[in-house]
């Protein structure tokens, strides 16, 4: 007598769920990004109005800018990288998980520490 059930579909269906999460997490990473560089777009379209007034944002709000917009275009990179990878490991027929840095805590980091040094210096320079 035939088994009248299905092979068991879990695998499958735990291979989907990983698939759609990865599409997930590099949508987020996209509008992140998207983020990063409008602000950094910002930053610099805001600078170009106030250095008239105040002459010493000039330099660090230009750097600020420029590493908005590099870290918004390399988290886009690496998302898209990191995407590729889970795609092709998920088409292997044993897939495993393999521990790695993660990108959204990286990427907090660096904005933390460019912001709390923009702070640093905005804080120490005299105003006139």
């Amino acid at each position: 007598m035939q088994n009248p059930y299905p092979p068991n579909p879990q695998p499958e269906l735990a291979r989907e769920r990983n698939r759609i999460a990865a599409d997930r997490t590099l949508l987020s990473f996209v509008r992140s990004s998207v983020t990063l560089i409008s602000i950094g777009v910002g930053i610099s379209q805001v600078s170009n109005i106030l250095v008239p007034v105040v002459s010493y944002l000039s330099y660090w709000t230009y750097l600020l800018s420029v590493l908005m917009v590099g870290v918004g275009v390399i988290t886009l990179i690496f998302a898209a990288h990191d995407y590729q990878g889970e795609l092709q490991r998920l088409r292997q027929p044993e897939y495993y998980f393999t521990p790695r840095w993660s990108l959204g805590g990286v990427t907090g980091w660096i904005i933390l520490i460019a912001g709390g040094l923009t702070l640093i210096q905005l804080w120490l320079t005299p105003v006139y």
